[in-house]
């Protein structure tokens, strides 16, 4: 059974590439004693911290993932490797989108790729889909909700983790007739 068809192999690739820019790998959900809540999205290049209750500018913090693992680094090293860990995956999504790109706009420089670019972003595509998962399992494992005042972390979205590991699954597997 083929899912693509050959004819649409590439342009798969370059619209699930451009896709995962804007999937949050990562949705967390926290509650303090006080009743306030936190909801902590995480995209591939940024995350964003939204305190119900504080305001919209004020209970809101937009971080990359360089500047989550600064912050943790020190206190929280556990955490700061799976800060790292994102750190990682967002250089690698840009290299494919670097690649995307290309195929979209260089399709005859890309062909000469093995796969023509597609096998390629199909590995991306399920490194990054470890990568986060990894991460996630990391942040989870290792929040420090008691330290910061907050209730228990309840990871409610991986839902993005998994787009990563069926673009990837697509994308190797894509009939190439």
């Amino acid at each position: 059974m083929v899912w693509i068809s050959s004819e649409y192999v590439e342009e798969f690739a370059v619209l699930t590439t451009w896709l995962s820019v804007l999937l949050p790998w990562s949705v967390v959900r926290a509650s303090s004693a006080e009743g306030a809540e936190l909801v902590v999205l995480r995209f591939p290049f940024f995350g964003i911290q939204y305190v119900f209750g504080t305001g919209l500018v004020d209970g809101t913090t937009v971080r990359t993932p360089w500047e989550y693992y600064t912050l943790n680094a020190g206190q929280f090293p556990a955490q700061a490797t799976a800060y790292l860990v994102w750190t990682v995956a967002a250089v690698l999504l840009v290299a494919a989108v670097v690649l995307s790109i290309l195929m979209y706009f260089e399709s005859d420089v890309v062909e000469k790729l093995p796969g023509g670019g597609v096998y390629a972003i199909g590995a991306s595509m399920l490194a990054l889909g470890i990568a986060f998962t990894a991460a996630a399992v990391q942040l989870h494992a290792n929040q420090p909700a008691d330290i910061l005042g907050w209730g228990l972390y309840v990871p409610i979205g991986l839902l993005g983790v998994l787009f990563f590991y069926a673009f990837g699954l697509l994308d190797l597997f894509a009939d190439r007739a």
